[in-house]
């Protein structure tokens, strides 16, 4: 199936979590090829505790490259935010402070 098919996407998204994607969700997803989307949504599905902002959950997993045999791992947020402002404080935008961030935690 190719990328952007909105219908598969919108169903697929309804079989995973019993609601409608916002469009939000919809713009994230449909770039992204079809298997992707499946991956992601098994993903969440299977996540240990229910999850509260699935845009948020979804931008996390792909920026990350989670895929469904990846083990959650615990993440000290208030630590990472801290990091993140030492590396912006020291020049580097937002996106290149997360990602060194992310490239630390590894």
């Amino acid at each position: 199936m190719e990328k952007g098919s909105v219908r598969a996407i919108a169903l697929a998204y309804q079989t995973a979590t019993l609601t409608y994607p916002s469009f939000e969700i919809m713009e994230l997803l449909r770039p992204l090829p079809f298997e992707r989307v499946l991956e992601l949504l098994l993903i969440m599905r299977q996540s240990p505790r229910p999850v509260k902002s699935p845009l948020n959950y979804l931008r996390r997993a792909i920026q990350e490259g989670w895929s469904p045999e990846t083990m959650p791992e615990k993440v000290d947020r208030h630590m990472e935010y801290v990091e993140e402002n030492h590396y912006i404080r020291q020049g580097y935008t937002i996106d290149q402070a997360r990602e060194k961030v992310q490239r630390n935690r590894r």
